[in-house]
C-alpha cells in the first residue's frame, strides 16, 4: 500500500509539474537519474551516503558533512535532496562529491539505488522515513544513523497508526541521534533503546557563521552603522506584522528577507510599508566594475533614505542578522517554524508566529525571556515598543542568547564520534 501511494504521488506530481514551477524542479531533476549517478560513482567504495528533505534540514546536517570532510579529505560523500527548495540552492555545494536528488521510494528505486551507490554508510536527518530505502540499507548491511531527531507532543511515532515508525527506529538505524532529553524518554517509552542524546549540530553551525568577518557593502550602506529590525524566511502573514511596524516607526530601519522569492510577494512588501523601501537587487550593480562614480553616489544615497530593505536573495540570511537589534522569525503562521538560532547567537531578542511549538529552541527562550510569540499587530507593536531603545534590557538578553547558544554548542563532534570519525 505504501508503495502504491508513492506511485500515485509521483504520477500526480508529473501532471501538477505541467503548471507548477517548483513541481517542476521535482520531476526533471529525477529524469535520467540512475545513469547520471551511476556515471557519477562508478568505481567508487565506502561512500558516505547523507541525505535530507530541503534546506531546512541541510543546516542540520551541514556542520556534520563539513567536519566529516574535514577529518578526511579523500572519503567520498553523496548528498541526496528529496526537495528543490534544498537541491536547487545547493547542487554546486563543493564539500559533498556528489548532490543528487533522491528517487522516490518506490521498491525498484530504493533497490536500484542502494546497488549502484554502496554506501558504506547511511545518515539521515530529522524525520526522513523512506520505508523501502530503509529497507534496502539494511537488507545491504550498511550501518544506518538518523540525527537531529526531535519528538512533539503530536508525533506520529506515538500514535497507533506510527508503528511502522516505531519498528524502523526499533530495528533499522544503528543509532538515533535526538536533541534532547525528552525526545530519548519519549522513545525509550515506545521501546528503542539505541537512542543517544547528542544535541544539535546547528549551534556550532551559526556559532562559526556569527564568528566570521562577513561583510555587505549594500546593507552596510543602507544602515550607515546603525542597527536595523529584521524580518527573516517571512512567509506573508509575517510580513503583514513587521510592515505594520513600520508604519508606527517609520524613522526606523526595517530590512526584511521573504522565505520565497516570489514577486508577487516581494513588491506587496515594497508598496504597502511606510516610507521608502528598496529591492537589494535593484542596487546590486552599484559595486560592479565601470560604475560612473556620480552614478554610484548616486544610488548609495537613495539607498541610505530608504528606511525599508528587502533583500531578494537566497542563502543570506544567517549572515544579515547581524546587522539587526531584533528579530522576527518566520514560519510562525504556517507551523514551519524556521531556525531561530541564526538570530539567537546575535544576541537580539526574537519573536515568532504563534505556530511556534515545533521550535524547541523557540520555546527554550521563551522560558529564558528572550523570544516572544506575536499573533497580532498589538502584540508584535508590544514586543517592539518592549526593546526599542531599552539598552539594559538588550544586554540582557545578549547574555541570556551568549549562554544558551554557548551551552549547546559540540553536537557536531558528539555525532561524528557515533558515525566513526
Amino acid at each position: 500500500m505504501y508503495t502504491l501511494l508513492i506511485c500515485i504521488a509521483s504520477f500526480a506530481l508529473r501532471i501538477i509539474a505541467l503548471w507548477n514551477r517548483k513541481i517542476r524542479f521535482f520531476v526533471r531533476g529525477r529524469k535520467h537519474l540512475f545513469a547520471r549517478l551511476r556515471e557519477a560513482v562508478k568505481d567508487q567504495d565506502g561512500i558516505i551516503w547523507f541525505h535530507v528533505a530541503s534546506m531546512g534540514e541541510f543546516e542540520d546536517a551541514r556542520p556534520v558533512i563539513e567536519a566529516v570532510r574535514k577529518k578526511d579529505p579523500h572519503c567520498k560523500i553523496l548528498l541526496t535532496f528529496f526537495s528543490p527548495s534544498g537541491f536547487e540552492h545547493r547542487k554546486d555545494w563543493k564539500t559533498a562529491d556528489w548532490v543528487f536528488y533522491l528517487p522516490m521510494d518506490t521498491c525498484f528505486n530504493a533497490r536500484k539505488f542502494v546497488e549502484i551507490v554502496r554506501p558504506s554508510k547511511a545518515v539521515f536527518t530529522i524525520g526522513e522515513f523512506w520505508f523501502n530505502y530503509l529497507d534496502q540499507l539494511k537488507k545491504h548491511n550498511v550501518d544506518t544513523y538518523i540525527m537531529s531527531v526531535l519528538l512533539s507532543k503530536d508525533s506520529p511515532y506515538t500514535k497507533w497508526y506510527g508503528w511502522k515508525y516505531r519498528k524502523v527506529l526499533r530495528t533499522v538505524y544503528k543509532c538515533v541521534m535526538v536533541k534532547n532529553l525528552e525526545t530519548k524518554a519519549a522513545l525509550e517509552r515506545i521501546g528503542c533503546t539505541n537512542v543517544v542524546v547528542t544535541g544539535d549540530a546547528r549551534f556550532d553551525r551559526v556559532s562559526a557563521i556569527a564568528a566570521e568577518d562577513w561583510h555587505d557593502r549594500i546593507v552596510e550602506a543602507w544602515t550607515c552603522g546603525e542597527k536595523a529590525a529584521v524580518a527573516g524566511s517571512t512567509s506573508p502573514k509575517d510580513d503583514e506584522l513587521f510592515i505594520s511596524l513600520t508604519r508606527h516607526y517609520p524613522e526606523e530601519k526595517f530590512m526584511f528577507v521573504p522565505h520565497e522569492l516570489d514577486e508577487g510577494p516581494i513588491r506587496h512588501i515594497l508598496h504597502s510599508v511606510s516610507g521608502k523601501a528598496i529591492l537589494y537587487s535593484d542596487v546590486e550593480y552599484v559595486f560592479s566594475s565601470g560604475i560612473p562614480a556620480k552614478v554610484r553616489d548616486q544610488v548609495l544615497q537613495s539607498l541610505k533614505e530608504a528606511n525599508v530593505l528587502v533583500v531578494n536573495k537566497i542563502g543570506m540570511l544567517s549572515r544579515l542578522y547581524r546587522y539587526g537589534w531584533c528579530a522576527l522569525v518566520g514560519g510562525g503562521f504556517i507551523n514551519l517554524p524556521h531556525s531561530v538560532m541564526e538570530a539567537a547567537v546575535y544576541g537580539i531578542p526574537v519573536s515568532m508566529g504563534p505556530q511556534y511549538h515545533k521550535n524547541s529552541q523557540f520555546t527554550d527562550l521563551m522560558k529564558l525571556g528572550a523570544a516572544t510569540p506575536v499573533g497580532t499587530e498589538a502584540d508584535i507593536l508590544a514586543w517592539f515598543e518592549k526593546y526599542h531603545g531599552n539598552t539594559a534590557l538588550l544586554a540582557e538578553t545578549a547574555e541570556i542568547m551568549e549562554k544558551y547558544c554557548h551551552d549547546n554548542a559540540g553536537a557536531t563532534g558528539r555525532i561524528l564520534s557515533i558515525i566513526g570519525f
